[in-house]
Order: structure tokens, then sequence, then C-alpha cells
């Protein structure tokens, strides 16, 4: 067997085999045999038609595809291996030739990364600022949990509380409209009821109707499917209220029953505390995503497009609620959007192809700084996070329930889980780590320069970023900072810091 070999873009390889004529037609025979079996041919017995007669009834053609279904998979198999080609996907076969047979094959491989100098990126650490008037709006909102609510006979202004009979459909739906009677909700600036832009049509409205109010859902809806599409609302208002609000003083920061928290100083030192905490979350996380993507723009990445299809899947997987896991339900699902599998595929593929190019240089980064994730560190999180799952379910339970908790999160599944997780978090922080290092005279450059310089000279090719990390590339699909957990308007809450998360190895 002769194998040829031609590096593609994309991290494709291009394979031409050419099977000798001595192992083709042992194979051919082999599929003789299988197809007397299962084709009746008059005046034979099954099985043992001669050669000559199966091929003269079925025709060639019929015997060479039957060959080909066995013969295929063990060819391609032997020239990968005799290539050392690291193939990630499943091959594209192509017939050039039957006699002599040839055979092309363009399989996906693992992709090639190259960091470049990344040690001498910078960025500066912007200073995290809460936006002037938080602290009193936290207040407002710690308020609001405890006004009371009072009738008013005047038209819906902000902050109202509205008692409502509401029917809603949307263009193009086949359901019929959604009804709730007697609903209950607040009329507030940055509250979602419903559909966003619902809320500003009530202002102004007074007790009756009903109200026919139309409108359009933006067209950057996050929802694709509803992106641009025609609400129509009936409303009938039941009742307006207006929200009486406790007043700020010592004897409402009592009634609160938080621990060390007495007196209105210490309430609004508390919730400054919050507000600057989470404001600092939010700061982190941009900050975080920008030296990530400062590294993706820096790097030199060739990577097959068979690893942008699978985010997609994970992403389509995601936004159906895993409707994607039969054909039946995901065709229910695209009916009830109302769009079609390539446009919802389309829609995804800049986001995909960016989880994609971040979780690369993630992976390669953890390589090159040889970052891991110790037995103890999982111990750890699996601790913690049973620790606060038994905090909210132990009453009522026995040891052995616990236990049984306990296993939950320490299943085989569940540990990988958890150190792509940590990985994924340790690579981001040393990537900060280096874009905010203060550079002193140029050493912190050379330095890194002289390492790698040193590195090659010793025969280390481990710079080379020929295959990258993709057996070390950190789990989670997407890879954009989540929004992280304000603290405003709560005492207890400390925020925290969300990580861009990196799609899986597709190459483990």
């Amino acid at each position: 067997m002769g194998v040829t070999t031609e590096r593609l873009p994309r991290s494709l390889v291009a394979l031409e085999i050419e099977v000798d004529d001595e192992r083709l037609e042992a194979q051919m025979d082999k599929a003789v045999r299988r197809l007397s079996q299962r084709v009746r041919i008059p005046g034979f017995r099954p099985g043992k038609a001669p050669r000559q007669v199966v091929e003269r009834t079925l025709g060639r053609p019929a015997l060479l595809q039957e060959a080909l279904e066995e013969l295929l998979p063990d060819v391609y198999n032997e020239a990968i291996e005799s290539q050392d080609i690291q193939a990630i996907g499943q091959p594209e076969f192509d017939l050039k030739s039957t006699e002599p047979l040839v055979v092309s094959a363009t399989v996906p491989v693992r992709p090639t990364i190259d960091l470049r100098d990344y040690r001498a990126l910078r960025a500066p650490r912007p200073e995290a600022q809460a936006p002037d008037g938080q602290v009193e709006e936290a207040l407002t909102s710690l308020r609001r949990r405890y006004a009371t609510l009072e009738p008013v006979d005047r038209a819906v202004d902000w902050d109202d509380v509205v008692r409502a009979d509401v029917t809603v459909s949307l263009e193009g739906q086949t359901e019929p409209p959604h009804e709730e009677e007697g609903a209950e909700f607040a009329v507030t600036r940055d509250g979602v009821v419903s559909l966003p832009g619902f809320l500003d049509h009530l202002i102004g409205l007074e007790r009756g109707g009903p109200y026919e109010i139309e409108f359009s859902l933006p067209e950057d809806y996050p929802a694709a499917e509803l992106a641009g599409k025609q609400a129509h609302y009936t409303v009938t208002i039941l009742e307006v209220k207006q929200q009486i609000l406790p007043e700020l003083d010592d004897d409402f920061v009592k009634s609160l029953d938080e621990d060390g928290i007495e007196t209105v100083e210490q309430l609004r030192e508390r919730v400054t505390q919050n507000v600057e905490a989470g404001a600092k979350a939010e700061a982190d996380n941009a900050y975080r995503e920008e030296v990530l993507d400062l590294l993706v723009a820096s790097s030199e990445l060739d990577y097959p497009e068979i690893l942008v299809e699978r985010e997609i899947d994970r992403m389509v997987d995601r936004e159906s609620n895993h409707a994607a896991h039969t054909r039946e339900d995901l065709d229910r699902w695209l009916q009830a959007i109302g769009r079609s599998e390539d446009e919802v595929r389309d829609s995804l593929r800049a986001q995909a192809d960016l989880a994609v190019r971040r979780a690369l240089v993630l992976g390669e980064l953890a390589s090159r700084e040889e970052l891991a994730v110790t037995e103890e560190e999982i111990e750890g999180e699996i601790m913690r996070m049973a620790s606060q799952f038994d905090i909210r379910t132990a009453e009522g339970l026995n040891e052995e329930q616990r236990d049984a908790i306990r296993a939950i999160f320490d299943s085989p599944d569940n540990r990988a889980s958890i150190s792509n997780e940590l990985m994924t978090t340790k690579t981001l922080q040393r990537l900060e780590e280096i874009a905010s290092a203060a550079e002193e005279e140029g050493e912190t450059r050379t330095r890194g320069s002289r390492r790698r310089r040193g590195a090659r000279a010793e025969g280390d090719t481990a710079d080379e970023g020929e295959d990258g990390a993709e057996d070390t590339l950190p789990e989670g699909a997407g890879a954009t900072a989540d929004e992280s957990e304000g603290a405003t308007g709560t005492l207890e809450g400390d925020a925290g810091a969300s990580s861009p998360e990196a799609p899986p190895s597709e190459a483990e």
C-alpha cells in the first residue's frame, strides 16, 4: 500500500492511498461471499454462487462498493498510523481510480497554536469604580423589599404595582395567546415583565380597559427566534398601587435582623462594600475578557472547521434546552421558533468560532505555563459544593442520604468538570498576571525571550506549539465572561467574578 500526504489549510491533511491489486481482489472475494448470502441467485443455494455469476448478476460496481465498506477503514487506519497523523474527526473519502485502486482521504487533525511572545502581552488593569448613586439605589431597592402597597386612583407611574388581566401573542405564533388573570407586578425602569418594552407602554394608562398595545421587539433581542417580531397585548388594569417605602432609620435597620448591623451608618457601610465588590467583579470580568481576546488576536491559529461545528452543536443543544438530543425534538423546537436548522447554526457560527479560538489559546497557555490541577484541589471543591448543598437540605435527611448527596458531587463526570473549571480559572489568572505585570525597563520582556531562546538551544521544542494543548483544554460551553453577581440591594451578597469558559478538548 502506497501513501502520500499533503498538509492543507484549516488543519486538514490530504492522503492518497494506493491499494495493492492482490489485497483488493482478496476483499472482492469476501464481498462475493457476503452478497451471495444476502441476494437470491437463481440456480444456486445462498452463499454458493461463484464469483463470475455474482459479478454478472449484480455488476462489478456493486461488488466494489461492498468490498470498500470493509477495506477503506482498514487501509485508512493503517495509513494514518504509518504517517503518524493525529486525526480528530472522521475523514472524507473520494474514489479517484479503481484500476489501480486509489482513494483520497481528507481528515481534520489537531490544531497548531503559536502564542508568539505571549509573555510580552500588556494591558493596564482598570480601576474598579461603582457608578455614582449606586449605593443610594441599593438602599432604595432594599427599602422596596419591605414597602407597603396603597391603592391609588390615578394613572400608572414608575415604581407602582399593577394588578391586571393580560393576554399576549407574538407575530407568527401558532399556539393560542398566553392569558393571565389578576397578574400583579411592579412597574420599574430596570425591570422586565413578560417581554422588554411592555412596562413602558403601561405608563399613563388608568384603571380600566381593555387596552390594545403593540410594539416590535429589538432586532438584537437575545432570543434570536423572537428578534424583531411584533408583540400584541390586551391589558385590563384592575388596580394601581403605589409603594410606601419605610423610613431609612435605625429602627428599620434593626428590623432587618442582620448580625452586626444596627444603625443606618453600618448598613450604608455594608451596602457600600457590596456595591464596590460588585463593581470590582464586573471590572475583573471585563479585564479577563480583554486580555483573553488580546492573546487570541496576537496568536497564530490553524484549526479544523469541525471544532466550530461541534461547538455549534453544543450551543444549539443548550439553546434548545436539550431538544437537540433527538431529531424529532429538534424539529419541534425549530418549528416553534420559526427558523431552519441552517439559519440557527449560521447565527451561532461567529460566536462558536470565537469560543474555539479562546479555548485553544487557553489550552496552549496552560501547557506552556505547566499549569495543573491537583487531586487535593478537586477534593476541596467537591467538599465545598457538598457542604453548601447540605446546608440547604440537611433538615430531614439521615446520614445515608447525606452520603448519597456527596456521592453525586464525587462522580467521575463531575470530577472531570470540576477539574476543567479549576484549570480554566488557573489559566486565566496566569494570563492576568502576565498582562498586568509592570515592566521594569524591559526586564520582563527580555527575560521571557531569553527563556525561549535557551529552550530552543537545548533542543526543547515545547514552545513550538505544533500540537497545541488540546488534551488540557478547559471545559465549558461558551467562552464569554458572564455577568458578575452584583450585591446591589442586598446585605449578604459577596460579588463574585465569573470567568470566561472554554469548550472541551476535541482531541481527547
